[in-house]
């Protein structure tokens, strides 16, 4: 077999590549004008991140929707690598996958780590210090989560009228920074309901791939989803999780009462 090669090392220079990777994410994105895109967000075991999507050509996205899951190890060859527009940037890396019909894919085995999340400073968010062109990973206290508003968003796809649910909701850090987040769709229902749902617990979110964006009127730096790549979870069984819980609390494991884990 060919050498295996690491995301990192991906260019368009070449078509011949073989990687082996984890499918961290699998989402479907509306276009203007009718149709879909089948996008991913995949990792090797270097922790290599990098975005992939289906071509426009009839009858695949059907094949690889079938064939590739969320959480399963791939082998990978016979796809294109592109330089990746701005507005489509997922990752840190720069170039996007294309699955083509000469894609081939065949089942692996992978390393089994937690989580592939690399969690941010607040204060170091706030300072610039962070590019805020592709998402980046949050844990915090969940400080907060307001009613559910039906607003108005140009980039609502699913009705004529742009009008989708929102909600805001704020984090604490260890240092009792706060950052204040927003959600739209199905994914602000999901942090709404499961927060009213379990609201006497001390709820820790970690939220993975969500975008940085400054607001207009006040200038200041805030937090918001970046579409279907955007995941949450509440109290997930992660050493992270325990950590930052023990130390938010200054106690000696982080228990909290009762550990919820979600599905967005």
């Amino acid at each position: 077999m060919a050498n295996i090669s690491r995301v990192v090392e991906l260019s368009p220079q070449r078509d011949d590549w073989i990687i082996r990777v984890k499918v961290l994410k699998k989402w479907t994105e509306m276009i203007d004008g009718g149709g879909e895109i089948l996008r991913f967000q995949l990792v090797d075991e270097h922790d290599g991140k990098i975005p992939a999507k289906v071509s426009d050509e009839d009858g695949l996205y059907d094949h690889f929707d079938m064939n590739v899951h969320e959480g399963h190890w791939k082998l990978i060859s016979g796809f294109v690598v592109e330089l990746t527009p701005p507005e489509e940037l997922f990752s840190e890396n720069q170039h996007t996958i294309v699955f083509t019909d000469n894609t081939d894919l065949h089942a692996a085995s992978g390393i089994h780590q937690e989580h592939y999340m690399n969690f941010k400073d607040y204060t170091d968010i706030k300072n610039w210090v962070y590019n805020s062109h592709h998402p980046l990973d949050l844990i915090g206290y969940l400080d907060g989560v307001d009613e559910l508003k039906v607003v108005k968003d140009q980039n609502f796809t699913l009705d004529n009228n742009k009008k989708t649910s929102r909600v805001m909701f704020t984090i604490k850090g260890l240092d009792g920074v706060t950052m204040e987040c927003k959600a739209y769709g199905v994914l602000a229902v999901q942090i709404h309901d499961k927060w009213w749902k379990h609201g006497s617990t001390e709820t820790f979110i970690t939220m993975s791939d969500w975008m940085v964006y400054q607001e207009q009127r006040t200038g200041e730096l805030k937090i918001k989803d970046a579409g279907g790549i955007s995941r949450f979870q509440f109290n997930a069984n992660y050493q992270d999780v325990l950590d930052f819980s023990a130390e938010y609390f200054h106690d000696s494991d982080g228990s909290v009462e009762e550990v919820v884990v979600l599905s967005p």
